[in-house]
């Protein structure tokens, strides 16, 4: 939960910035930006992390805790990207 509330807050800040700089045309591409690194950095964590050298796991408990591991850093960066992402597709059709 608390990337949750950490991709609000980020989204807010874009919200902000927004505000301030009176050009409410803004949150698309900081929203998009931040939205799209994070999901594609959940998408190399994914990818490169279950390329660990399997010899080092020596039983299927250990194997299924860093499956457990990397899926919880996948989610979380989701969880992160999502409210940037309603910011700048609210920025894309509402506000432009």
């Amino acid at each position: 939960m608390k990337h949750l509330l950490i991709g609000l807050v980020v989204a807010g800040l874009i919200a902000l910035i927004g505000f301030l700089a009176n050009d409410w045309s803004l949150l698309f591409p900081i929203g998009g930006a931040v939205a799209v690194i994070a999901l594609v950095w959940a998408v190399v964590t994914s990818v490169t992390a279950g390329k660990q050298v399997n010899s080092s796991f020596n039983t299927s408990s250990e194997r299924r805790r860093a499956q457990q591991a990397r899926n919880g850093k996948v989610r979380n960066l989701v969880l992160f990207a999502l409210p940037n992402l309603i910011v700048a597709l609210v920025g894309l059709f509402i506000l432009s």
